[in-house]
């Protein structure tokens, strides 16, 4: 589902109001990265779109030293970015508010796995620090 039609799908449905409470961090250069865990959670008709489609990325600690960071859409958990990639941005998304929106897409051609365009490390930090 293309992102704009997300967003206008999100104002009818009323869940409009969390977004907008959330940093969008889609403007910030990104670097596109597979969602881990994908396999069971998503449907092959979610899979096919290779459109950008708008997620919600939200810091979901198990232990207090725990840098996950779940994946979502339509409001429901698509996944998590892998553990590399959440130890890199996990302290900024937390200055954040711990959850942010950022754009992503279908799965790569062969591939069966979610793609995230998470913000960089440097980016995220530049805009943590201006906030």
């Amino acid at each position: 589902m293309p992102t704009w039609w997300e967003e206008l799908l999100h104002v009818f449905t009323g869940r409009t109001s969390a977004h907008a409470a959330l940093p969008d961090l889609r403007t910030l250069p990104t670097d596109r990265t597979e969602v881990v865990g994908t396999h069971f959670v998503v449907n092959d008709r979610e899979r096919r779109s290779t459109d950008d489609r708008l997620y919600v990325l939200r810091h979901e600690p198990h232990t207090r030293r725990d840098k996950r960071i779940g994946v979502y859409s339509h409001g429901r958990g698509v996944g998590f970015l892998p553990a590399a990639t959440a130890r890199t941005i996990s302290d900024h998304l937390l200055a954040l508010g711990g959850a942010v929106i950022v754009n992503g897409a279908g799965p790569a051609p062969g591939s069966l796995r979610l793609r995230v365009d998470v913000p960089t490390p440097r980016s995220l930090a530049h805009y943590a620090a201006s906030r």
